[in-house]
């Protein structure tokens, strides 16, 4: 390994089946703490759960216990950006939210738009979420995506096209903004990395394509440690 492992590393992700390749790979051992998975006192893996409340609370729990030195958000995702490529591994450079907020009958307003949220909290500057830099992210060559964090996956087309227009966002996944959040709010760096599975539209699974995703992830963050 190189000069990464020389640091304390924790890989966070909602499900063990998105990092299975590593963890054949490293055969990290189940510790006391919930979903926490050691490969060695360099190398950690947590998995939180679903969704942006499991990751929040998980993360937050565990940097409370464990000093580490940077973490790295691994999973998979949908794009709005046919110009990304199923399977291709990007890395997520801003996150916000992407359904916390009211219909107003047709029309979405979030939070930011109703001023209940200040955009320029410690944690946002004009809605996004970014992360906190290091030196290792100028070691990182990956196609940079922004990305909205949901509670609900996308499959209509009417409000595709509303999200899509109001966000602009290349990608949407389930945990990003949390995982971002925390990390300000902790003043750790850490880097989202994603792999697209879908693309967003109305539902078809046929369309997924899970496996070559999962594994193009865990090839790129094996080749990044």
């Amino acid at each position: 390994m190189s000069e990464i492992l020389n640091q304390k590393i924790t890989i966070v992700a909602a499900t063990k089946l998105e990092l299975k390749p590593l963890f054949d790979h490293f055969q990290p051992k189940s510790a006391e703490f919930t979903g926490l998975y050691v490969a060695s006192e360099q190398l950690h893996f947590l998995i939180t759960g679903m969704g942006m409340m499991n990751t929040a609370a998980h993360l937050s729990l565990y940097s409370q216990q464990y000093d580490r030195d940077f973490y790295i958000d691994a999973g998979i995702c949908g794009a709005f950006n046919r110009n990304l490529q199923i399977g291709e591994v990007v890395q997520i450079i801003s996150e916000t939210y992407g359904d916390f907020g009211v219909e107003n009958d047709e029309e979405f307003q979030d939070f930011f738009d109703l001023g209940f949220i200040d955009t320029k909290e410690d944690a946002f500057q004009y809605g996004l979420c970014e992360p906190v830099l290091s030196a290792f992210h100028t070691k990182i060559n990956l196609p940079k995506a922004t990305s909205i964090t949901v509670n609900k996956v996308h499959g209509n087309d009417k409000t595709i096209k509303i999200i899509q227009e109001k966000y602009n966002a290349d990608t949407e996944n389930m945990e990003g903004l949390a995982f971002y959040y925390v990390l300000k709010l902790i003043n750790k760096p850490g880097i989202e990395i994603r792999s697209i599975s879908n693309y967003v539209e109305r539902r078809n699974k046929e369309n997924w394509n899970i496996k070559d995703a999962v594994a193009n992830l865990n090839n790129t963050i094996l080749k990044l440690l």
